[in-house]
């Protein structure tokens, strides 16, 4: 098997390396009359240290999403906040005319109102955004630990089998 660099590594789809996983550990040599099966730990091992180096990646990625969202959220107050100055500075000139005056309050009104209920729904929708795609790494991450421990449960030997190699074991002090 050739060895992927660590940049690689680091790029490589976690789902693609479960699928590997997977295929080691159903490739593996059964034992007769078991639901056991041999297979190469060194590959499993490999495989697994592959999937630590592309947590961190896809957890960089989940903070991206948080820092995307909160810019988004931070050009949505900067904009009604310019939005409301400049209703502001608007209604300080039809201040001049009694009449205009009343038009321009209400209408700075309605700009303000409008401002912030587009900067809520913006809102909302970021963090829409934010929690499906945090919800989608949530599943991936659980399905990721959950396939690891299955691995482990498959490779981890039983009480007999764990017996049955110290008795064979030819530096037990008891078969000398």
């Amino acid at each position: 098997m050739v060895e992927p660099s660590a940049r690689e590594s680091e790029s490589m789809d976690i789902m693609y390396l479960l699928e590997r996983l997977e295929e080691v550990l159903g490739g593996g040599t059964r034992l007769p009359f078991t639901n056991r099966a041999l297979v190469d730990d060194e590959d499993c091992f490999q495989i697994i240290d592959q999937i630590r180096l592309s947590l961190p990646n896809e957890i960089r990625q989940a903070r991206k999403v948080n820092a995307d969202r909160d810019a988004v959220i931070d050009q949505a107050h900067a904009r009604a906040e310019q939005i409301i100055r400049s209703a502001e500075e608007e209604a300080r000139e039809l201040v001049r005319d009694h009449h205009i005056a009343r038009e321009a309050e209400a209408q700075s009104e309605d700009i303000i109102a409008h401002a912030e209920r587009r900067a809520a729904q913006v809102k909302q929708e970021v963090d829409e955004y934010a929690y499906n795609v945090l919800l989608d790494l949530d599943k991936r991450l659980e399905g990721l630990v959950g396939t690891v421990r299955n691995g482990l449960r498959a490779l981890e030997p039983t009480g007999d089998e764990a017996a049955e190699e110290f008795d064979n074991d030819p530096d037990n002090p008891a078969e000398r």
